[in-house]
């Protein structure tokens, strides 16, 4: 499995109903048209809008973000408004929702992806009162919020609430940013695993 940039050339990853998608990019209209530009312009400022998680030809699922000032609907949400100097995690879509592992992969690889791109801080929007049964799941559709207990998970702080949602954020000075699949790790040789006897 490996991780893929997000880009305009390479959208045709996310599925039709996210790649017209724009609930977090307008508060107002539902055209469908918005986004190719709005994507554009995030991928101008850091080169991406998101990650995607692929094993071999197969999408697994992908995680969006974009500058907290580039998302439009974020300053009406309860617990907001982002952080001028944040990146906003906006929304997560797998085949498989409960497929926690491969979220949390994409939530590492998007803040290592951030921080190497000199972002601060990287903030999510969260139902603060999750039902138990979504436990596996890092994303809940429904509610276009997150899982806090699974951002908690990844390193994440409450920074502000309002009712049952929360706005939690994560500084990106506290992360080590070297990539899954970086020559990097390659070169690190693992000693020989001791032998009982």
């Amino acid at each position: 499995m490996r991780a893929l940039d997000l880009t305009v050339a390479g959208r045709d990853l996310m599925a039709p109903v996210c790649r017209g998608c724009t609930w977090w990019q307008s508060p107002h209209a539902r055209d469908a048209a918005l986004r190719p530009g709005w994507e554009r312009a995030v991928e101008d400022e850091a080169g991406f809008f998101g990650r995607a998680l692929v094993d071999g030809d197969d999408v697994i699922g992908w995680l969006q973000a974009a500058p907290g000032r580039l998302v439009a609907r974020a300053p009406g949400l309860p617990a907001g408004p982002p952080s001028p100097d944040a990146w906003l995690l906006l929304c997560a879509y797998f085949y498989d929702e409960e497929y926690l592992a491969g979220f949390q992969r994409l939530l590492i690889d998007v803040a290592a992806a951030l921080k190497l791109r000199d972002v601060p801080a990287l903030e999510a929007f969260a139902l603060r009162r999750s039902d138990p049964a979504d436990r596996f799941r890092g994303y809940l559709r429904e509610a276009n919020l997150f899982n806090p207990d699974v951002l908690e998970g990844g390193g994440f702080r409450t920074v502000a609430r309002c009712g049952d949602v929360a706005r939690y954020r994560v500084d990106l000075g506290t992360v080590v940013a070297v990539p899954r699949d970086s020559r990097a790790r390659e070169r690190v040789k693992a000693p020989a695993a001791a032998q009982p006897v």
